[in-house]
């Protein structure tokens, strides 16, 4: 039942997705800001970077302070902030996994035109992201995930091999090597601290998820985009890191939300 509703979600996903997409055809040059998920860096969007770049758009990643015990949500968005410095239109922010809880505190410190969550987490004000996942049992995150943040300490890193079956499981062999090379130790902090985020800015938000993601399945995004949000996800093929695996269509539904 609940793989005939999952199925029935990425089919609405799709066809939102192709709306979407036919909603402006033509659209005008625009500055992406690119925010990664935890334990990756920059590194991970040199392949959209070029997607977009064809299309005539700009995409801009910077290195978050993953390192930093002490660094949550609030020092990452300032991090993404100063990376904009001397852009004065509006951008679109786009967060990937737990760059997520991240990417609404970067409206609140510039313009910003929509923000974008690509199987993302989604912050909630006043509630560390560990609590929303052991309290909101429906939402849960996959085991794999779970066994990774229940890690001894102020960092965790996914072991390799287990890395390449959560996260790249849909990219060619030697993409995922790439990957796994440049992957670093997370702090715990975004995890850990109440979400510092006071209230939903006021601004377009769209969610993208995809169908065979193993950390966020598709029936766990729906829930928590409806509960959150009363948003439905856009649906893409694929895995966690869509940026990677199918790169080029996800710089379609990004060019087609650019204003």
């Amino acid at each position: 039942m609940e793989q005939g509703s999952a199925e029935a979600r990425e089919r609405r996903g799709l066809h939102a997705q192709r709306k979407v997409i036919h909603w402006n055809r033509s659209p005008a040059l625009a500055v992406f800001s690119l925010v990664h998920g935890g334990q990756h860096g920059a590194w991970c969007f040199d392949l959209l970077t070029r997607e977009l770049a064809e299309r005539g758009h700009r995409g801009l990643a910077v290195d978050l302070p993953a390192g930093d015990a002490t660094a949550g949500a609030a020092a990452c968005a300032e991090v993404v902030a100063k990376s904009l410095a001397g852009i004065d239109e509006p951008v679109v922010v786009v967060g990937h996994s737990l760059g997520g809880l991240t990417i609404p505190l970067v409206a609140g410190l510039r313009p910003v035109a929509r923000l974008v969550f690509v199987c993302g987490a989604i912050p909630e004000p006043g509630r560390s992201h560990f609590e929303v996942k052991a309290e909101e049992e429906a939402e849960a995150i996959s085991d794999g995930a779970a066994s990774v943040w229940e890690q001894p300490g102020d960092f965790h890193l996914t072991p390799r091999e287990f890395a390449r079956e959560l996260w790249y499981h849909d990219c060619p062999r030697a993409l995922q090597d790439w990957a796994l090379d440049r992957i670093r130790p997370q702090s715990r902090a975004p995890h850990r601290e109440p979400c510092p985020l006071a209230a939903w800015p006021d601004v377009p938000t769209t969610l993208v998820n995809t169908s065979s993601d193993r950390c966020i399945s598709l029936p766990v995004a729906f829930r928590t985009a409806e509960r959150t949000l009363g948003l439905e996800p856009l649906v893409l093929p694929g895995g966690h890191c869509p940026f990677l695996s199918r790169p080029g269509e996800l710089a379609d539904v990004l060019s087609a939300l650019a204003y």
